[in-house]
């Protein structure tokens, strides 16, 4: 009898625990989340991983690590979707996590794969939140957060608004030979984001700066919702270098499913992926101080120092020039006379390397105690930012190379850069009158003026502001601000605007500025951007003779009339301070090709070459997609040195794009390429 009615009561608990066991699965509902990966920073394709890590109030099984079962599928391009049982009233907070492999565990670009902060509108700690309801729910889209800074859980990439879709393009510039600080890159098509029959820009995109290698460009554009069909209505695009350099590769297109804004799946430029594997190698930079020293505005005896920044990243803003990680310092070399820093990198050949010098000035030297031998009037410590005239401004690139040991080339022929671009030939030592000449008749077009307030001769007053130019500071005025501005006038009534400006020696002859003048809505500025040829115009003052290394400066210069404009300002190119390029370094009986001079050269640039023997010579230029652009020289020429020039034309006589390009040197049996830059 007791064996029975054991029985019974085993049944009856087994029966009691599987209710319960059953009752609690039926109350678990399903989660599903979507998320769009097209803000990871780097190369995630639908083939990788796109994992949901977090944890849990309750017993929903999520982990922070890499054994978490809510694994993403891929819906197709950006698209992924996971879900997942929760129990209800369990408050889950997690982060979505990017990857190629979870053993070994391989995170994206940026923070091993995690995300950056989320504001989930209460406190999560920077994670995003979800409390799980009693029915199975969809939540809506959430994007993927591929940087530090902290946004929205429902964030977007771009506006959303009621009568049109955005489009989210995006292409990866780094299989290509491209630079992000001197070039642009449109997305061109048809209808209906373009035109038809002739393709026009859709949209110029912008370097998402902190994507993998700096390669990623991308940008959303707006379509109205009544101009395209569902299933139907099909784009067509490619991707652009400015101004003319097409992708090589049949049409790109996509079909528009719905109404919804949506991303298109990110492209290689030319369906080229950076050629790898990536190399290690160490890069000299180089750099010469003299021109600033010359003129009493550095002396590293002081405590002023030098570093480069930007090739391992930018330094964020009020940094600590002491203990900022990518502000690479710079030694100084007696010997050399010159700061010098080898630093190691780990890069894909062909990647392109931005950076600019950076100045440390001592706090001795805005010290405004009585006596202070230090003190230069004018200057701040915070604007120790080079403006290389070399490039407009614009950051100083370098190409990667395959080679184990690399330097940058140096300013003018030289073998090290200037701060600035100054050499220290351009010091002038002597009293000069500097006069501007601007035609403000531009200004008055609405066509040219499109965005501001028009010009009114007469009436508005019109300035030279310089900015970023350290000339004002050899004046004991400021670098950027209202105080360094020349007034110009027009006393004729021809729109020709001018002024001049006596300067006190030691002075530099170099002059960066911008345009502003006065109207009822306040000041307008003109220039913008940091590209070259965007924010400011470059000029510069000319000697009237070289002798040596001896320069003559005039007792008053004119600089060249230029043109008001509301943007893409003119970048002069400097005058040639020394009487030859460097001669070349001759060994006997050896064929021998000098880098061009200038470079990067506008319009025209010098080759000198040396042949040993009457040598059929061959000299040909080459774009960077291998196409012959000018045949420069094919003829027998006797012993000796030998100069040519290339004016930037092609065969035909047309003005060829800015961008690098190949001169190939064939004489008897010896062949060398020499990598030039044109830059407009």
């Amino acid at each position: 009898m007791r064996t029975k009615l054991t029985s019974v009561f085993l049944l009856l608990l087994v029966v009691f625990l599987t209710g319960a066991f059953n009752n609690e699965l039926e109350a678990q509902v399903n989660i599903t989340m979507r998320v769009n990966t097209a803000t990871c920073n780097d190369t995630l394709r639908p083939g990788d991983i796109v994992q949901l890590r977090g944890e849990s109030t309750g017993t929903t099984t999520l982990t922070w690590d890499n054994t978490s079962p809510a694994i993403a599928t891929n819906l197709g391009g950006d698209y992924w979707e996971v879900t997942f049982q929760a129990n209800p009233g369990d408050e889950i907070r997690y982060k979505f996590w990017t990857g190629y492999s979870l053993s070994p565990e391989t995170g994206t670009y940026y923070n091993t794969g995690w995300e950056g902060p989320i504001n989930a509108g209460v406190p999560s700690g920077d994670n995003r939140l979800m409390v799980v309801g009693n029915n199975d729910t969809t939540l809506a889209l959430q994007y993927y957060h591929g940087d530090a800074s902290t946004v929205a859980q429902f964030w977007r990439p771009f506006e959303s608004k009621q009568d049109t879709v955005a489009v989210f393009f995006r292409v990866n510039m780094g299989g290509v030979v491209f630079d992000p600080a001197t070039e642009l890159v449109d997305v061109r098509g048809g209808l209906p984001l373009g035109g038809e029959p002739d393709w026009i820009t859709i949209k110029t995109l912008s370097q998402e700066v902190n994507s993998n290698r700096g390669a990623f460009q991308s940008g959303v554009v707006y379509v109205p919702k009544d101009s395209i069909i569902a299933g139907v209505t099909e784009q067509q695009f490619k991707f652009v270098i400015q101004p003319d350099n097409w992708e090589s590769v049949s049409n790109r297109s996509f079909v528009f499913s719905g109404t919804n804004d949506t991303t298109i799946y990110w492209y290689y430029f030319n369906d080229r992926p950076p050629s790898g594997p990536p190399v290690t190698a160490f890069i000299l930079f180089r750099l010469k101080l003299d021109a600033l020293k010359l003129a009493g505005l550095f002396d590293q005896s002081l405590g002023d120092r030098v570093a480069f920044t930007g090739a391992k990243g930018w330094p964020p803003a009020g940094f600590d020039f002491a203990t900022e990680p990518t502000m690479i310092k710079m030694i100084y070399n007696p010997s050399l006379q010159e700061w010098n820093k080898v630093e190691s990198f780990t890069k894909f050949p062909g990647e392109s390397i931005p950076f600019k010098y950076y100045i440390a000035w001592d706090t001795s030297r805005v010290d405004t105690s009585a006596g202070n031998p230090n003190y230069i009037p004018g200057l701040d410590l915070t604007n120790g930012w080079e403006e290389p005239g070399v490039t407009g401004g614009a950051d100083r690139t370098y190409l990667y190379t395959e080679e184990s040991s690399q330097y940058p080339e140096g300013d003018f022929g030289y073998p090290q850069q200037f701060f600035n671009s100054i050499p220290p030939e351009g010091v002038i030592t002597t009293p000069i009158t500097i006069t501007f000449k601007m035609d403000m008749t531009p200004a008055t077009d609405v066509v040219e003026n499109p965005t501001n307030p028009l010009f009114i001769p007469g009436t508005d007053s019109v300035f030279v502001q310089f900015d970023g130019c350290m000339t004002p500071i050899t004046q004991g005025l400021t670098m950027y601000g209202t105080d360094n501005r020349l007034e110009l006038t027009d006393p004729d009534g021809d729109l020709i605007y001018t002024g001049s400006w006596d300067l006190t020696p030691p002075t530099f002859y170099q002059y960066c500025y911008r345009i502003v003048y006065t109207s009822a809505s306040g000041d307008i500025t003109n220039g913008s951007g940091a590209a070259i040829r965007g924010r400011r115009y470059y000029q510069y003052a000319h000697p009237t003779s070289i002798d040596g290394g001896s320069v003559t400066w005039p007792a008053s210069y004119e600089l060249a009339e230029l043109p008001w404009m509301l943007d893409s300002l003119i970048i002069e190119d400097p005058p040639q301070l020394t009487t030859a390029v460097d001669d070349i370094v001759l060994l006997p009986n050896q064929y021998s090709i000098s880098q061009n001079y200038p470079n990067p050269f506008n319009p025209v640039t010098r080759i000198q070459y040396y042949i040993p023997a009457r040598s059929n010579v061959k000299l040909q230029i080459y774009d960077i997609t291998g196409r012959l652009v000018k045949n420069l020289s094919e003829m027998e020429q006797e012993a000796g040195s030998h100069v040519v020039e290339w004016s930037g034309k092609d065969n035909s006589g047309k003005q060829v794009a800015s961008g690098i390009y190949f001169l190939k040197f064939n004489a008897g049996t010896y062949t060398n390429t020499v990598k030039m830059m044109l830059l407009k």
